[in-house]
């Protein structure tokens, strides 16, 4: 019988997705969200960055997020991009533990800045398990916040402790 414990620290990242802007193909004011995709442009000198943002339509519009010079500050892109990759690669994989003879994963959240669901984070950190087997586990009592049996969708504080039993 052996328990791991992990912590974690949850933010909430308040990105500008959507804006306000005329679209020229509707022909009036319209709300464009960020669809989280980039692309990147050159000319000879300059490597362009852009942010894709849709209309309600699929019209779409590219922000100009920043611009590099192709020489000089090339390696600043890799650089970013290597941090962007870093971010994603957070998850955590429960095979390891289940194999490692591991009974219970508690996860202490040290700090919680913004609003998160138990399923939602859970499905988000845990690379296995779709938010639909995270919701059966929580029913089944699998997964419990605080030592007690709670619903898919409860809110997430900082000092809860999120057990997990294999």
């Amino acid at each position: 019988m052996q328990n791991v414990q992990l912590f974690w620290n949850l933010y909430k990242t308040e990105l500008e997705t959507t804006v306000e802007k005329h679209c020229k193909n509707c022909g009036h004011t319209a709300l464009f969200t960020d669809t989280h995709i980039r692309r990147h442009n050159a000319n000879g000198k300059n490597i362009y960055r852009f942010a894709i943002y849709k209309c309600a339509k699929g019209h779409t519009w590219n922000k100009k997020l920043h611009i590099y010079k192709t020489h000089s500050e090339h390696v600043e892109t890799v650089d970013t991009f290597q941090e962007e990759r870093q971010e994603t690669l957070n998850n955590i994989s429960i095979t390891p533990y289940q194999n490692g003879g591991t009974t219970e994963l508690t996860i202490l959240l040290e700090s919680v800045h913004g609003v998160f669901r138990i399923d939602k984070v859970l499905a988000t950190y845990i690379s296995e398990w779709s938010r639909t087997v995270i919701t059966e586990k929580i029913k089944d009592g699998a997964i419990q916040l605080n030592g007690q049996q709670i619903k898919p969708n409860a809110k997430l504080a900082a000092g809860d402790c999120i057990s997990i039993y294999m």
